[in-house]
């Protein structure tokens, strides 16, 4: 499954979840570390987001949960137009 779905599917599933839970759950599935897929899982993120799939639930600065960096951190879930466009595109259900 494509990375925005996998993400997609997680939320759904799994409910409200931080950035870096997220983070961790895509290093896990698709075996990439390091910078680049940081970046890339953050970016994603910030695409559902401003495509209205997911709502912001709450936002604050961990250095213990951001490698010892000062960066905002958001915790996402997914709303009801994320929830009908899966369903729309077939994510709803889909396990691969």
């Amino acid at each position: 499954m494509h990375m925005k779905g996998y993400i997609l599917r997680l939320l759904a599933d799994r409910g409200q979840m931080w950035d870096y839970e997220i983070l961790d759950a895509v290093s896990a599935e698709y075996g990439v570390t390091g910078a680049y897929w940081t970046g890339t899982v953050r970016l994603t993120l910030t695409d559902l987001y401003a495509s209205g799939l997911l709502d912001e639930l709450d936002a604050t600065v961990d250095p213990s949960r951001s490698g010892g960096r000062e960066k905002i951190l958001f915790k996402y879930a997914v709303n009801a137009f994320g929830r009908t466009r899966m369903a729309q595109s077939g994510l709803l259900g889909a396990r691969s």
